[in-house]
């Protein structure tokens, strides 16, 4: 059985203590919440809500029987408006990509508009449009902008790079004719979280690669951004804890090493792991966020001091207490939405 995150957040939201959590370092008061919320790693502990969903989870994975289906209604109640929500498939290249244009205001509709690109994560053999449309239509509407969510094509069917290309073609396709959906095409941005961060800034390799304008700007939200088993604090206290699973856990990290790459033997290659690839100042200025309690953590931190060390303007926000995934909580998760409102002010002047 596949348990979407989107689900697990509709179970969550109808008992979770949703109280505001604070941004700064968290460390629980009593000794008893820190022992109850400490983490495999020291010093490090869960927020409470992020324990709720982390303990859910965990149960619903030792006993499928517990898990049910949230009801159409309930899907809907927590669907936020748009002005337009457009299906529609893109073609380039001889390639026809489908993709959801999500425009949140009236202003969205007038044209020449920015807009970004949003790449999915699931370790690039899980996730769609459909999975991510409550958290993408979040974005579109704390943003203001034009959000366009890619359904690119997933391993072990279609493994690296077709699912890349996919998304590389519809970036083309916005530079070159995006004005038909009313985007301004001199302000295109990328984005992704988890295995969608990887692929927006390995377009911005690509780009600089091929001479192809670039984004405006990259958004990686708790990216994985290297296929090598590199022994990092964050993977060895949170990608291998046999207590609790913190979203992801070794062996699905190996299950998607193997089906992503495909026939491609080096695990170095910079479509793949940008962190070993040669970074150079003219890539897009970057806004990177990860989590604390997170497998991928430390991927996203390194990859934000190479960017930097590199030349490119780069602003890196960690969420205390946060585990991987987490702004798809956003319903119940105030951290969330808190990224959320950072990645607008980050895009506003754009």
């Amino acid at each position: 059985m596949r348990i979407t995150i989107g689900a697990i957040v509709i179970l969550l939201f109808l008992f979770c203590d949703c109280r505001a959590e604070q941004p700064e370092k968290y460390v629980p008061k009593t000794a008893r919440k820190r022992e109850l919320y400490a983490t495999p790693e020291p010093g490090t502990y869960l927020k409470p809500v992020a324990f709720s969903i982390l303990k859910k989870m965990n149960q619903i994975l030792e006993e499928p029987e517990s898990y049910k289906e949230p009801s159409k209604w309930m899907i809907r109640m927590l669907t936020v408006h748009q002005k337009k929500v457009l299906d529609t498939l893109l073609h380039f290249m001889d390639l026809d990509v489908p993709v959801r244009i999500y425009y949140p205001t009236k202003k969205s509709l007038e044209g020449n508009h920015p807009v970004t690109l949003f790449f999915h994560g699931g370790g690039f053999i899980l996730g769609s449009v459909d999975q991510y449309d409550l958290m993408v239509s979040k974005l579109a509407r704390v943003t203001g902008q034009i959000i366009v969510s890619v359904d690119y094509r997933l391993a072990p069917a279609h493994p690296f790079p077709a699912g890349l290309m996919d998304c590389y073609e519809v970036l083309l396709w916005f530079q070159n004719q995006g004005s038909e959906v009313g985007a301004d095409t001199s302000r295109i941005s990328v984005m992704g979280d988890s295995a969608g961060g990887n692929i927006a800034t390995v377009l911005t390799l690509i780009c600089r690669d091929k001479q192809k304008p670039q984004p405006v700007c990259q958004v990686l939200i708790y990216p994985g951004v290297t296929f090598l088993d590199t022994e990092s604090p964050s993977r060895i206290y949170f990608g291998r804890d046999t207590t609790k699973q913190y979203v992801l856990n070794e062996a699905f990290l190996q299950k998607v090493k193997e089906q992503y790459m495909g026939n491609e033997l080096n695990d170095s290659h910079p479509y793949l792991s940008p962190l070993e690839a040669t970074l150079t100042g003219d890539l897009p200025p970057a806004l990177i966020i990860t989590a604390e309690c997170d497998p991928m953590r430390d991927g996203g931190r390194f990859y934000a001091e190479k960017l930097s060390d590199a030349g490119v303007q780069v602003e890196h926000i960690e969420y205390s207490g946060m585990i991987h995934a987490f702004m798809s909580f956003h319903m119940i998760l105030s951290d969330a939405t808190n990224a959320m409102k950072q990645i607008r002010d980050y895009l506003e002047p754009i």
